[in-house]
């Protein structure tokens, strides 16, 4: 019979941890370096923006815009193009960014198995409204530093 249990220790090799998020124009972000703890609480007012990291988050993860600010509500109307060009919801100026605009967004891991960091993420450039086009990539042994150049770790 086989023992299905594992230790503390070997559910923890197999993690991978995210560390850090880089946000550049991505809604109300416009450069920000978001640093996660071993246990990170989201908390604020509405409109504060938890719902917006997340987005992110899951944008760069499951590669989909289907399913944008589900974490506030069922029905949530957001769009890749609201988030880049920061949506204001004036009818005179339905957008802070205008013209071409490129957003970033990029999430750093550790991973505790290989001891080394990698960093996933997503650049959208935009030439106008509705008109995006999307980038993933994935680096290994790197770390997001704060003016978003890559740094090489050993």
């Amino acid at each position: 019979m086989r023992n299905w249990r594992h230790t503390e220790r070997e559910e923890t090799k197999a993690m991978k941890k995210l560390t850090r998020m880089k946000l550049i124009n991505w809604h109300r972000f416009n450069n920000c370096t978001i640093e996660f703890g071993d246990s990170t609480l989201l908390s604020g007012e509405n409109g504060a923006g938890k719902s917006t990291l997340l987005d992110a988050i899951q944008f760069v993860i499951i590669c989909s815009t289907g399913y944008f600010n589900k974490a506030a509500h069922e029905n949530g109307k957001r769009r890749l193009t609201g988030y880049i060009r920061c949506k204001t919801g004036k009818e005179n100026q339905p957008y802070e960014r205008t013209g071409e605009i490129s957003a970033h967004v990029a999430l750093e891991f550790y991973e505790e198995s290989k001891d080394k960091y990698f960093i996933i993420g997503a650049v959208v450039d935009s030439a106008s409204e509705g008109q995006e086009t999307t980038v993933r990539y994935l680096m290994e042994n790197t770390r997001i530093s704060d003016d978003l150049s890559c740094t090489e770790t050993r």
